[in-house]
């Protein structure tokens, strides 16, 4: 897979949807990523702030990343004019979103309790589940992880370094005090849903 080719039309489509793009994964971060946000709470709120943020993530994390796929297949499938609403879109199938959420994360912490490199092996495993269930929400929380198990087979050392290949974006975002974060989280994402849409043509 053509990694420079694969992240230059990545850039181009954040640069056609900028605004939008910043604006929906900012909101979903927050939900996604609410248990990342402790530090910062614990200093204004005290301690008891962290099992309220733990839960905001269990309840909605797994709704938030599928409403935020929808979102990032409509860019990189140019299936119209994407919307920051898009990211709400998955709450009719709630429940699912959840069990998928809940499944993932256990694996990967049983995984990364063996050893570390079990549980990076697992999520990657894994880390198309969201984007299978979104395009089509009739399949079972198992087939979306089977067929992203199977996706994936033989691309994850590919995968792995295609995530790698971001470090100095992340590192550029921490020098710019989280500015830099802004492009570049929609960024890596979108790379990730053209790097899904790749995949899926190789099955």
């Amino acid at each position: 897979m053509d990694r420079t080719y694969l992240k230059s039309k990545s850039k181009q489509q954040l640069k056609d949807n900028l605004v939008v793009s910043i604006i929906a994964v900012f909101i979903a971060s927050i939900f996604i990523d609410a248990s990342n946000l402790k530090n910062g709470v614990k200093f204004f709120y005290g301690e008891g702030s962290y099992i309220s943020l733990d839960l905001l993530t269990i309840l909605f994390a797994g709704v938030f990343t599928a409403g935020l796929n929808s979102f990032l297949l409509k860019i990189v499938k140019n299936l119209g004019t994407p919307e920051v609403k898009d990211i709400f879109s998955c709450f009719n199938y709630y429940l699912k979103t959840l069990g998928l959420y809940l499944a993932i994360s256990v694996i990967g912490f049983i995984g990364t309790l063996l050893f570390i490199v079990p549980g990076i092996i697992a999520l990657i495993m894994f880390s198309q589940s969201f984007f299978i269930l979104v395009e089509d929400p009739s399949k079972s929380i198992k087939d979306c992880m089977l067929e992203s198990q199977k996706m994936i087979s033989g691309h994850k050392a590919e995968y792995f370094v295609l995530q790698l290949s971001f470090i100095g974006w992340y590192l550029l975002a921490g020098i710019t005090l989280g500015i830099a974060g802004f492009w570049v989280n929609p960024y890596v994402k979108i790379t990730n849903a053209n790097y899904y849409l790749k995949l899926k043509e190789n099955i």
